[in-house]
């Protein structure tokens, strides 16, 4: 089982083909921690809002807009990936 393991957690680390294409090392498991940290600061937004208007009222509230949730996604994702990486 142990074996089965490690060799999941290996393949899960190759890159993967539309990205190699373009000689770029991403892999499943890159992708994989991606989506999941964007689940995660929606739901950090959503439960901040919800408490901001629960105590504060809808005063002061920026319209929901799609480039500012994108551009906060990507610098967080790739931003922390390039402070990290070598």
């Amino acid at each position: 089982m142990s074996s089965f393991l490690i060799e999941l957690f290996r393949y899960s680390l190759q890159p993967i083909a539309p990205f190699t294409w373009f000689g770029i090392g991403i892999s499943t498991l890159d992708v994989v921690a991606t989506l999941r940290l964007c689940i995660v600061l929606r739901q950090i937004r959503e439960i901040s809002l919800r408490e901001h208007v629960r105590t504060q009222g809808t005063k002061n509230v920026e319209e929901d807009s799609f480039i500012k949730k994108a551009a906060t996604t990507l610098l967080v994702v790739y931003g922390g990936e390039a402070m990290t990486g070598t």
